[in-house]
């Protein structure tokens, strides 16, 4: 599956018309009044916002709750992530499937649970009053999508989703939940503010035998167990938060002495699955001092680790194998398109001293619709290592920048003279760390 999906990860992910938040966008001059894409500024009166991680949110569900929602199974799992985290801003998530859970009297069922928090704040408004406002938006949102009332569908369709009625509870500082049935079977939603936190609960499934759906009722009340106990320890002080291995093996300081400062992150992304796997992101940006007034470019871009363990050297070194002849059967066809990205990729490169063998590919992503955009440049770096692969991965530029107008300002661009013992260094760090575990 993981092997799969990655040609749809190239064309759909890489598209930077639209940064993530946290992520920057490369080459985008910036003017005065506006913060430049390291974001260092804060809006007046912000309070510091508690740590929290995905690993914790986890842990607020007791495994006797969890077990009889979302049972562990050889289909069950477990993914948790935790973002890039500011002074003004947090988030974590965690979330259970079983795609095989067995629900009694004979009957499997798909089950799911999820749990959401952020809270941010915005210029001129601190981090409480930007929750209200978010959390009233979303509502008014939720509340228009309803089309089922009193049982009956009142949209005139007899098929596509059905959004039930909103249902207040008494829960954190404002709360509701709805249901509705879709695709992806029953779900329940409880949405909860608590102080500067928007929580969001969602629970539900799918029968694959007996029944459809499992019970309205029931997916609501365990929705709200689960909310009830995330918005307890939401409101609680913040407990120390430590970044997870193996994305802690690699510092700020190592990752900004590779590239350049600044660096902020890891995101971290886990999946406890029957294939382990990490993920850890970099948001990377040069600092550009200027004056009021001044016009700049900043360097920068996003950096990407990305392990998984195979569970044996064997089928890691297949999987291996698999990525480096997908590359090559990449470049030998001319790359990937669809209507609104081409990815180009040069020939696949071998890499000496990194684990147990390794290679490095440098690709172009333009953008059909607008052509005038230079490609946005990465390097790869694949390495087996033992039983697990690693994947590294730099988007973004590595040259130029500065201040617009002065003698010899460049536009930044990508450089894979200096991307490549980069990315290199960064991979090596990540290596030792596996090695010491």
């Amino acid at each position: 599956m993981i092997g799969g999906v990655a040609g749809a990860w190239l064309l759909l992910g890489r598209d930077e018309a639209r940064p993530a938040a946290g992520r920057g966008e490369p080459s985008r001059a910036t003017k005065a009044g506006k913060p430049s894409a390291a974001g260092k500024g804060e809006p007046a009166g912000t309070a510091a916002l508690r740590a929290i991680s995905g690993d914790q949110l986890c842990a607020a569900v007791p495994d006797g709750l969890r077990r009889s929602l979302v049972a562990d199974a050889e289909y069950g799992g477990r993914d948790a992530s935790t973002g890039a985290a500011t002074r003004t801003e947090k988030r974590a998530a965690c979330s259970w499937t079983n795609s095989k859970m067995d629900v009694g009297g004979g009957v499997l069922g798909h089950r799911a649970l999820s749990i959401s928090v952020a809270a941010g704040s915005a210029e001129g408004r601190d981090a409480v009053a930007y929750a209200e406002e978010r959390f009233e938006r979303d509502r008014k949102a939720h509340e228009r999508r309803v089309n089922v009332r009193d049982g009956k569908r009142v949209d005139g369709r007899t098929s596509g989703s059905a959004f039930g009625e909103l249902r207040k509870l008494d829960l954190g500082d404002a709360a509701y939940s709805q249901t509705s049935i879709g695709p992806s079977g029953l779900k329940a939603e409880v949405y909860v503010r608590q102080g500067p936190w928007l929580i969001k609960v969602s629970y539900g499934g799918d029968n694959r035998s007996g029944v459809k759906y499992p019970s309205g009722d029931a997916t609501r009340a365990s929705a709200g167990k689960v909310a009830r106990l995330v918005t307890a320890e939401m409101a609680r002080s913040a407990g120390a938060v430590k970044v997870p291995w193996p994305c802690g093996t690699v510092t700020a300081r190592q990752v900004e002495q590779a590239f350049f400062p600044a660096a902020t992150g890891p995101a971290v992304t886990t999946s406890d699955g029957r294939i382990g796997q990490t993920t850890c992101i970099w948001s990377v940006r040069e600092d550009v001092a200027h004056r009021p007034g001044q016009e700049f470019t900043a360097r920068g871009g996003e950096l990407r680790l990305h392990v998984v363990d195979w569970g044996s050297a064997g089928a890691a070194a297949s999987q291996f194998d698999r990525e480096a002849r997908k590359y090559d059967r990449y470049h030998a066809k001319g790359g990937l398109a669809d209507d609104r990205l081409r990815i180009t990729y040069e020939p696949r490169q071998e890499v000496g001293g990194l684990g147990g063998k390794a290679f490095a590919v440098v690709s172009g992503t333009t953008r059909l619709y607008d052509e005038s955009a230079p490609p946005m440049m990465e390097i790869v770096i694949k390495v087996l290592a033992g039983s697990r692969t690693v994947e590294a991965a730099f988007r973004g530029t590595t040259t130029g920048g500065g201040l617009a107008g002065e003698a010899g300002h460049r536009a930044p661009f990508f450089e894979p003279e200096v991307a490549r013992p980069a990315l290199t260094k960064v991979t090596d760090a990540l290596l030792d760390g596996l090695k010491r575990r």
